[in-house]
């Protein structure tokens, strides 16, 4: 403790210290002063933004993006964004819209300024293998889903469902996680699924019908008249149909929402006006508008205190005041133990057995070893993720059994760390001549070596979260995705990430005290 101490006291200031990103005054005279509108749009998501043959990206958003800088009067650029980095460019000035597949939700609008109304809506589906039991939503309770970080309904589905979510960085990996029968399937726009399972590429699977519908929206990073000259253009495009023809341009399935909206939009008074129009910078009438989407959060005690943190100092501390992250955020705490635990005694067990193959000297034994030590160590443990779990998991996938990724994670990562271990212990052993109490004394000399090696492998388990292992970076990737918090988030990360490696500092001190100097 007098060293856990310390740290804590150094890195404490850091979280307290951190404010917001002060709000960017509007963004729309900068745009013409610098002649066109960067827009941030998907590039794996087809139909609505992927790359063309010539590598462009094209698509139903980035078709939305160009006609919103039309109106503006500059041409448009386009940037690549993620669902897990949309709007973290847009806090950081990087782009000046995003228009990404991004659901409406009230959290989201406590960090930016939603378009009014919506451009689209959607729903989740989730696609199956064909000999799947999972009939409807309700059989997904508890399931394993695969999912990609960033997307609503990961939330909804393990808030509602009690669904296993593993939330993986893109769709690609998603797809072959899927596809390796790491989950029972793949949770998902309902729009981009219906586009894969027609393209032939998934013969044998089906889909759910559509749950979780919700308006899709432009984003900006704050008020003012970039955002009112993007509400109004919106629902100019509701009332002249210029968004259902987008629709019918890139063969997507009938849009609800558009003809719901459309005609909400499109209704005029007995004095001929639009019902839905609004005076000056006045917002829309409360009839045009979702009030679930403008409802304030009603927070007592402590969350409201906490709260009050984000709103007077810009310290989100999310996961003290919203249950879902909260939850979310202490099994990640516990998955990270669990593996760090793991990883810690495999990589050990993994070094001790590696020294003792390589001192025996075996003709044929030995040599392998060596080589195989080799290999883990110069092999990054990132790709070794990738193969065990992608590589590995799909040929075993293709006997009936299924890899989970916490295995994954355990096996690669005591392998990485115990090759190192397990030469350090075989030097060690090779320069102590024989004597009394031999072991110790190997032990001792090869001690420094072998608790930095599991002193980093601790730290590299966050790259566990490249296979969806719902561990802390996952976890709060997820968390940085839905309420924008990075700076906060990654500081609470860094301290636990801190903590755990003082822990494995003292287990070791203690070792060393106990048996080595005995």
């Amino acid at each position: 403790m007098s060293r856990i101490l310390p740290a804590l006291l150094l890195w404490l200031p850091i979280v307290l210290g951190l404010a917001a990103t002060p709000a960017r005054a509007d963004a729309l005279a900068d745009i013409r002063a610098r002649g066109e509108l960067i827009a941030g749009v998907k590039a794996d998501y087809e139909p609505f933004g992927y790359r063309g043959a010539t590598g462009d990206i094209i698509g139903f958003d980035a078709d939305v993006a160009a006609d919103l800088a039309a109106a503006i009067g500059v041409p448009v650029r386009l940037v690549a964004v993620t669902s897990a980095n949309r709007l973290q460019k847009l806090a950081a000035g990087e782009i000046d819209v995003v228009v990404a597949t991004l659901g409406d939700t009230i959290d989201r609008r406590r960090l930016v300024r939603m378009i009014e109304p919506g451009y689209y809506g959607g729903g989740a589906s989730v696609l199956l293998p064909g000999d799947s039991p999972i009939r409807d939503w309700a059989s997904l309770r508890g399931a394993p889903l695969c999912a990609v970080q960033g997307a609503l309904w990961n939330r909804l589905a393990a808030a509602r469902l009690l669904a296993d979510i593993r939330a993986f960085g893109n769709p690609r990996d998603a797809e072959l996680a899927l596809r390796d029968r790491a989950c029972a399937g793949w949770l998902y726009d309902e729009a981009a699924l219906q586009h894969r399972l027609a393209s032939g590429d998934w013969p044998g699977y089906r889909l759910l019908p559509a749950d979780f519908v919700a308006p899709w929206a432009i984003a900006v990073a704050s008020e003012g008249p970039l955002a009112r000259r993007l509400d109004e253009t919106v629902a100019g495009w509701l009332r002249d149909g210029h968004l259902l023809a987008l629709e019918a341009k890139w063969r997507l399935p009938p849009s609800t929402y558009l003809r719901e909206a459309g005609r909400l939009w499109s209704a005029k008074g007995p004095d001929g006006q639009w019902r839905c129009r609004r005076d000056g910078e006045a917002p829309w009438p409360a009839e045009c508008r979702d009030l679930n989407l403008i409802e304030a959060q009603d927070l007592r005690g402590i969350g409201a205190a906490i709260l009050s943190l984000r709103d007077d100092l810009g310290i989100d501390l999310t996961p003290f005041y919203d249950p879902y992250s909260r939850d979310l955020f202490l099994r990640a705490l516990a998955t990270t133990a669990l593996l760090a635990v793991l990883v810690v005694i495999g990589s050990l067990i993994t070094g001790l057995c590696g020294a003792m193959a390589l001192r025996w000297r075996l003709p044929l034994l030995t040599p392998l070893v060596s080589g195989v030590l080799t290999g883990l160590r110069m092999t990054p443990p990132l790709l070794q993720l990738y193969l065990v779990f992608f590589g590995l998991g799909g040929v075993i996938a293709a006997q009936g059994v299924s890899l989970g990724a916490l295995a994954a994670a355990v096996i690669v990562l005591s392998l990485y760390a115990g090759a190192a271990n397990a030469v350090a212990l075989a030097e060690a052993a090779a320069s102590i001549t024989a004597g009394g109490d031999r072991r110790r004394r190997i032990a001792a000399l090869a001690y420094p070596a072998v608790m930095g090696s599991c002193i980093n492998i601790v730290k590299a388990t966050a790259m566990a979260s490249a296979i969806a292992v719902p561990e802390l970076v996952h976890a709060s990737t997820a968390i940085i995705t839905d309420y924008g918090n990075g700076g906060v988030m990654m500081n609470i990360l860094l301290g636990c990430y801190v903590v755990l490696v003082l822990i494995v500092v003292q287990g070791f001190t203690l070792f060393e005290r106990k048996v080595l100097r005995r």
